[in-house]
């Protein structure tokens, strides 16, 4: 990544002049999509100008008013039982450090003794422009410092302009019906949006992104880079205020947040950043997609990236080592290329030890053997749950239990009387606790090691929002203890992944539920959604995509009712858009069903994965209610070739015209049909967009795979 500051223009001058509030200084930084100038002041940073960057066509000027808001530091600290002001001082911008991969603002309070820095970063490729503020304690005691915001600024309505504020929810136990929410924005628009490390069933939560869109030609986006409870709120002022759009973004909500920073502590707000776009939704995520890709999430060293993964959960809590080794066959006999054992494997919840009764040699022959079959072996571990398992006394490396009186402080809530865990969940542990960290770290670095894991998921709650343990890093607040065991997960993956780079993670939690940009730091692929009927996949692909690569989105394949061939093809390629995971019993399949899902997993490897890696993705139909057409297009632009996935729900209409998007309009394109629904053909980029690609399908229920390549 590489940071270039952008020369000031004579038009920043001109608003500098303007501006009535003394000013520090000014720099910039840019990605191939956003330009951002910052102005320091005493009291806060502002985002002077915010506007397109070179390549994209011809920006305006989105910010640079003298009333706007700013990015406000904190005014006050608390020591002991006392609030302290805090008056900072900004250093000349040749003293505050700047280096390739940043630009830095630096403040200091002489009294109490505080340090303070603006982070701006901005990558080479395209995306948007990122923002945190670090605050040093240079004191001799520990302070508490309330709510800093991440990011503030205030945004222009252009004259005229028709604006829409858009964002995607989570998708959770089970995509509800809307899943796109997009809103007019009038003179009284407000919009305050939580999200949390445990999505909410309602309202549900969003992935914390949120994008204000000039119907016309583009717009804005901003979000933030955490699991823990985070807030986004854009208001609206009146006309007579200046036709402003004003926005926060950081923890949240605010209820009496307080963070302790020891001495010589470094506190640092979740990354927030702030992009621009030309163009619609799609042409906003194409290009944000690539970022979240480069940028965020962890390096892919796996050339079959995506893969396809045979899962046990199929079978429930009912894996053993016989079921384990058949699946394995199953698996490579059908061109899966991994094996993933989910919850059922261990003794019980908390005793991450394999149950003898059923892995009498353990999971280490198991993983050779999948090895052995030219399988990837991945693991399911709910390492954060506490069950009551008395095997602590024998194994306290790999058991945490409710019996074990010397590690109650680790939990985050008091239990009754006769509780019990269910099969696969119990307590959560706080990972705001020293100790239950680094247990944590090393359960996993045995299981990693012991049982030469390619994979390892997690599932169950992470990360937790109430504990009343006054001996942990966190205080009373509820934010600020999802914020510290927020910030101990984080340690644990980081440290995991520096020792085993080879290492893939998926994060599970509960399906969906913890779909965020600061887990996207730490995990190849996520599981969208909890439910794993064709409709709910193709709706939460459907919302996800828009944001998060299509590589990283995780969709369970389970068996659906269904008679014919094209009824068991839709089921398969409804969870086939992204990463793709089957969870049924292959063993029912009939002989022709096998064929079918080895042909369509064979073509997934050459055909689809390559698309869905590096194409641009279009939604070319309104969001799968499960009785229209609904289709997701891949194109790329460099090799001129696509696919259309076209799905037929239960409506009666035989035959749907999708209006391809990204196309040269002056090539031709050779249509080629996968289940031979059509003819080979040709067709113009102008007719294929214009007038669309009509597909025909006999059945509900069915689908087909359109391919098109540029002559």
């Amino acid at each position: 990544m590489g940071v270039r500051r952008v020369p000031l223009a004579l038009c920043f001058w001109v608003l500098l002049a303007a501006s009535c509030a003394p000013s520090r200084g000014f720099t910039g930084v840019h990605t191939q999509d956003t330009e951002v100038t910052v102005e320091a002041r005493d009291t806060g940073v502002r985002v002077a100008l915010l506007t397109t960057f070179s390549p994209m066509p011809a920006g305006k000027v989105l910010s640079g008013y003298a009333d706007y808001v700013q990015t406000r530091f904190i005014d006050h600290v608390r020591i002991g039982d006392k609030n302290v002001p805090v008056r900072w001082r900004v250093m000349p911008l040749e003293q505050s450090r700047e280096s390739e991969c940043a630009s830095v603002f630096r403040f200091t309070s002489d009294d109490p003794p505080l340090e303070l820095m603006s982070i701006w970063e901005a990558d080479d490729g395209p995306g948007p422009v990122e923002h945190h503020v670090r605050i040093i304690n240079r004191g001799s005691g520990a302070v508490l410092i309330p709510r800093q915001t991440s990011l503030a600024f205030s945004m222009p309505v252009p004259a005229g302009a028709k604006l829409e504020s858009w964002w995607v929810e989570k998708g959770g136990g089970t995509p509800t019906p809307v899943g796109v929410h997009r809103t007019s924005i009038a003179s009284d628009f407000s919009l305050e949006l939580k999200s949390g490390p445990l999505a909410a069933t309602e309202p549900r939560d969003p992935i914390p992104f949120v994008a204000v869109r000039d119907m016309r030609e583009g717009g804005w986006y901003a979000g933030i880079e955490f699991s823990g409870r985070v807030m986004m709120r854009l208001h609206a002022r009146p006309p007579a205020a200046g036709q402003m759009i004003d926005a926060d973004f950081g923890l949240g909500p605010r209820e009496d947040l307080y963070s302790r920073v020891e001495p010589g502590g470094i506190y640092d707000t979740p990354t927030a950043f702030v992009g621009c776009f030309k163009g619609d939704m799609d042409d906003c995520g194409n290009r944000f997609r690539k970022w979240v890709a480069s940028h965020l999430r962890p390096p892919v060293r796996d050339e079959h990236y995506p893969l396809l993964v045979n899962n046990s959960w199929g079978s429930g809590m009912a894996v053993d080592e016989k079921l384990a080794r058949s699946m394995i066959d199953q698996s490579a006999e059908l061109g899966l290329e991994m094996f993933h054992i989910d919850a059922g494997w261990f003794r019980a919840v908390g005793d991450w030890r394999p149950n003898p009764k059923k892995f009498p040699n353990g999971l280490r022959p198991v993983s050779e053997y999948a090895h052995q079959k030219g399988l990837k072996f991945g693991l399911w571990v709910g390492w954060t749950q506490v069950g009551s398992s008395p095997g602590f006394r024998e194994d306290p490396r790999r058991v945490v239990s409710t019996e074990d009186t010397s590690r109650r402080d680790w939990l985050s809530e008091s239990l009754t009387n006769g509780w019990k865990p269910g099969d696969f969940w119990g307590e959560t542990l706080c990972l705001a606790d020293a100790d239950a960290e680094r247990w944590c770290l090393d359960l996993l670095r045995s299981l990693v090691k012991e049982n030469q894991l390619d994979m390892l998921e997690h599932d169950q709650r992470m990360i937790v929002e109430n504990c009343p343990r006054t001996d942990h890093a966190h205080t009373s607040s509820r934010v600020d203890v999802a914020f510290r065991s927020g910030e101990a997960y984080y340690r644990i993956y980081d440290a995991l992944r520096k020792e085993n780079p080879n290492l893939l993670f998926e994060d599970c939690v509960n399906g969906g539920q913890m779909v965020d940009f600061g887990v996207i730091r730490r995990v190849h692929y996520i599981s969208i959604t909890d439910t794993y009927d064709p409709l709910s996949n193709r709706r939460a692909f459907y919302d996800a995509s828009y944001l998060i690569p299509p590589a990283m989105c995780e969709c369970y394949i389970a068996q659906h009712p269904g008679k014919t061939d094209a009824n068991f093809l839709y089921m398969l390629r409804s969870g086939m858009m992204g990463w793709c995971t089957i969870m049924l019993d292959t063993t029912q399949w009939t002989p022709r069903q096998h064929d079918l899902a080895k042909r369509q997993f064979e073509v997934y490897k050459t055909k689809l994965r390559p698309l869905i890696n590096r194409a641009d993705l279009y939604h070319v139909s309104e969001r799968p209610d499960g009785i229209r057409w609904d289709g997701i297009e891949y194109f790329d632009p460099q090799s001129g070739s696509g696919v259309l996935l076209a799905f037929r729900g239960k409506t009666d209409q035989p035959q749907h015209a999708f209006k391809l998007r990204g196309l040269d309009p002056n090539a031709t394109y050779e249509l080629s049909y996968e289940d031979a629904a059509g003819v080979p053909s040709a067709a113009s980029g102008q007719d294929l967009t214009a007038r669309g690609l009509a597909v025909r399908l006999a059945e509900a229920e069915s689908s087909e795979l359109v391919w098109f390549r540029r002559k």
